[in-house]
C-alpha cells in the first residue's frame, strides 16, 4: 500500500498550526520561563543603547561603511556565524549529541502553549531563532551596503536627514548585535550549565 504524502498544512508547531511558518522561529520569544524576559529583550536593549551611545561619543567615530567599517566586520562574522547555527540546530534537531537533552531542565520549567519543554525543545527553539536573527542581521548589512549610494544621492540636498539615517541605523545595528550576542551567550549557558546539571 502506497504511503500517504504529507501536506505542509499537517505540521503542527507547539500544539497548534503556525500561520506563518518562514517568521516560525520567532516562537522562541513565546516560551515562557522567569529569567526569560530579562534574557531576551532587557539585557539585550540595555547593552545595544549602551554601546550605541559609546559609538556616538567616540572621535573620530569608526566609519560604518567601507572596507574597514563596522558592516564589513559584521558582514564577515555572519556568513560564518549563520552556517555553523543552522547546522547546529539540524543536529540538535535530529538527535545529536544524544538522550541526555531529551528531559525537562533542572529548576524551573519552560513553557510553551502550556506544555512544558524537554532541553531538546528549547534548544530547538533557540537554535532556529538564533539562526532567523543572523540571517536577517545578515540581509539588512548587505542591503545597507548595496542601497549606501542612492540614499545618499537621494538625500544630499536634506543633511539632517542623512544624519538621522545614520544615527537610526547605526542604533538598529547596534541592538541587532547585541540582540544576537547575548543570545549567544544565553545558549553557551545553557548548554554548558543547565543541559549538565544533575538532580539531587
Amino acid at each position: 500500500m502506497a504511503a500517504r504524502q504529507i501536506k505542509i498544512l499537517e505540521v503542527d508547531h507547539g500544539g497548534h498550526q503556525s500561520r506563518l511558518r518562514l517568521p516560525a522561529p520567532l516562537r522562541y520569544l513565546q516560551i515562557r520561563h522567569p529569567e526569560k524576559r530579562t534574557d531576551d529583550l532587557i539585557i539585550p536593549i540595555v547593552v545595544g543603547v549602551v554601546g550605541w551611545a559609546i559609538y556616538l561619543a567616540i572621535d573620530p567615530r569608526p566609519a560604518l561603511f567601507g572596507d574597514n567599517g563596522l558592516l564589513r566586520f559584521t558582514r564577515d562574522l555572519l556568513v560564518m556565524a549563520v552556517p555553523f547555527m543552522i547546522g547546529a540546530l539540524a543536529a540538535v534537531s535530529m538527535g545529536a549529541p544524544g538522550p541526555n537533552l531529551d528531559r525537562r531542565p533542572i529548576g524551573a520549567e519552560l513553557w510553551l502553549d502550556n506544555d512544558p519543554l524537554t532541553m531538546r525543545q528549547f534548544l530547538c527553539f533557540l537554535l532556529g531563532y538564533l539562526s532567523f536573527l543572523g540571517l536577517v542581521v545578515l540581509i539588512s548589512v548587505v542591503a545597507a551596503g548595496l542601497l549606501r549610494d542612492a540614499v545618499l544621492a537621494w538625500t544630499a540636498a536634506v543633511p539632517h536627514v542623512q544624519f538621522a539615517l545614520r544615527a537610526a541605523g547605526s542604533l538598529a545595528l547596534a541592538l541587532s548585535m547585541s540582540f544576537l550576542s547575548v543570545t549567544v551567550l544565553w545558549s553557551l549557558y545553557f548548554l554548558t550549565d543547565v543541559a549538565n546539571r544533575k538532580g539531587g
